[in-house]
Formats: C-alpha cells, structure tokens, sequence
C-alpha cells in the first residue's frame, strides 16, 4: 500500500470523529460499499440529504473507487436557469474519485491519494483524510480536510456481499483497469483513425455486482478558488464519463446498469464488448456508430489491470 504521511488534529473540527475498532485495519475494509446515509454541516448542526446513492470501492493493493450522487442537495441557483448556472447545480449534486488510499497506523483514519476525480481540485498530488469506523458490515467514514467538504461531510455504507458462485469468465473481468488510451478504428480497413488519451481514467468491475467508471477529459485545469466558477464547473463536466451501476457478464460482452452518473445519467443501460487480451490486458469496444463521412467506426478503450479478483475479495 501507498504510505502517506498522516497528521490528524482533532480539536476544532466540524464533525465529531468517530470511534473505529482497535482491530480495524485495511483488510476490514476491502471490498464494495453502498451508501445508505449521507449528512452535511457541523456537528448537532449537519444536514441530511435525502436518498444519497453512490458506491465506495477498496482493494487490497490500495485503489479506491468512489462515486456520489445527492442530487437532492445540489445548489440552488436563483433566477432563469442557464446552461452555466445549471452547470454549478449539476457539479455540486456529485463528487467522486479514483486513486490510492492507506490506513494510518492509529487504525482511526484513512488518507486518500486521487489519481483522477470529478473536481480538478482534487487532483494534482493533493492528498485528503478522513476518520473511520466499522460495525460488523457498516462503515462510517467523517471528513478531515477533505475538498469541497464545506462544515464537514459524514458517510455511512454497507458492505455489497459476494455474488454467489462466481464464474471463471466473470472473475477474469474482475478488478481496477486503467485506460490507457481509446482509440477510433474504421470497421471496414482497420486504419485507426484517432487516438484519444486521457488523464488518468478506470473501470472497475467488482466481484459484488458491481461496475464503476471515471473517465477523465485531457487537460483540465484546478479551480483559481476552493469553489468553481460556473464557466469552471461546466468546463470540469464537458467530456467527463463517471457514472456507477449493476454489471452482467457474458461471454464476450458485459452490460453496465447505471444507478448514478453525470454522464450518462441514471436508468441508463450501456451494451459494452469486452476482449482479454491477457491476464493484465483487455479491450472495450463500444457498439459501432457512424463519422461525418458516413464511415462505420468502433471506439475501443484499451485498458491495463491494476488488481484482480483475489484483491477484491476481503475478510
């Protein structure tokens, strides 16, 4: 596991911190999460929002997969809605990221190390903290200094059990995959017309049920203040796929069921086919669709593996 340096101060801190296990550790904490309880503000203050969704992610090597959605609580924008003012309301209804994360040796807190998030402010090195707790299959996870966390943002999550009898084709598709790059190929000559990279980007696919995407458009940029402008907020979101959802695994193709997402949104259902090229290689290859010049392409994402099945599966 990545080691960060993790210096936490208690006092003055929003959100009261949680009392976690002496004998929670990392490995407690492997597996896929749901969200059941999200609340906002200081403590005896905070907020509830209502019927958060969103999904937490933790392997053995160390990635984290987030992803949540409380649309309920985006911001209120008065006056005539705008595409940019829409913007503001749409970036604060979710947050989310993928990365690394290791356990401090008090066994109390969790550091966060974001390779790739919805908000560029998250990025960039920048590390985060947050206590933690777990109750038999409940996790509540406090804020420490967390971005655009505001008075404080505390979380609590179940934990998804196995699917019964994994098959060997859908425990080969299991785990962190990070693309590579995505390229866009005539489906008559094979002549790859372009190539797309991006900032760093995963699929997840859990051995729960489970699928998780952030795709990351090249070159974004930090915000110039701790809150987006609206022209920031739209710019973070243009080209953003993120998203979380139910999986099927077949031979060959996959279906991704989405529960909550930017891009595409909720309810929609996404027909992706899936090669492995190797233990540590595979394709997705999206349906195949039509260019200016009325050629049939496919786009297909290369992916590289960063865990697998057995690092899915915790205590």
């Amino acid at each position: 596991l990545l080691t960060v340096a993790l210096t936490l101060s208690w006092v003055g801190r929003p959100i009261s911190a949680p009392q976690s296990s002496s004998t929670a550790g990392a490995s407690d904490l492997v597996g896929t999460w749901t969200l059941t309880t999200l609340e906002r503000g200081a403590s005896g203050q905070s907020t509830r929002i209502p019927n958060p969704r969103g999904m937490l992610v933790l392997d053995a090597r160390g990635h984290a997969f987030e992803f949540v959605t409380s649309l309920a609580g985006q911001r209120v924008v008065p006056g005539t809605p705008t595409p940019l003012t829409e913007a503001i309301g749409t970036f604060s209804g979710y947050s989310g990221f993928w990365g690394r994360y290791s356990v401090g040796p008090d066994r109390r807190a969790i550091a966060f190390r974001p390779e790739g998030a919805i908000s560029p402010q998250m990025m960039g090195g920048r590390s985060f903290s947050r206590t933690f707790s777990i109750d038999g299959d409940r996790l509540t996870l406090t804020s420490v200094d967390e971005p655009h966390a505001g008075g404080g943002i505390r979380s609590v999550w179940e934990r998804v059990p196995i699917v019964d009898g994994l098959s060997p084709l859908y425990r080969k598709v299991v785990g962190f995959w990070e693309h590579t790059v995505e390229k866009r190929i005539n489906a008559a000559t094979g002549a790859t017309l372009s190539e797309t990279k991006r900032q760093p980007s995963v699929i997840v696919y859990t051995p729960t049920g489970f699928v998780g995407v952030h795709f990351l458009p090249a070159n974004r940029k930090p915000f110039a203040a701790e809150t987006p402008t609206p022209e920031e907020a739209r710019a973070a979101l243009t080209g953003y796929i993120g998203y979380y959802g139910a999986l099927n695994v077949y031979q060959g193709l996959v279906f991704h069921n989405i529960l909550g997402g930017t891009n595409p949104t909720q309810g929609t259902t996404l027909r992706r086919f899936v090669e492995l090229k190797s233990d540590d290689e595979a394709t997705v290859r999206l349906p195949p669709g039509r260019n200016q010049q009325g050629e049939e392409q496919n786009t297909v994402v290369f992916l590289k593996r960063l865990s697998g099945v057995d690092d899915m599966i915790g205590r």
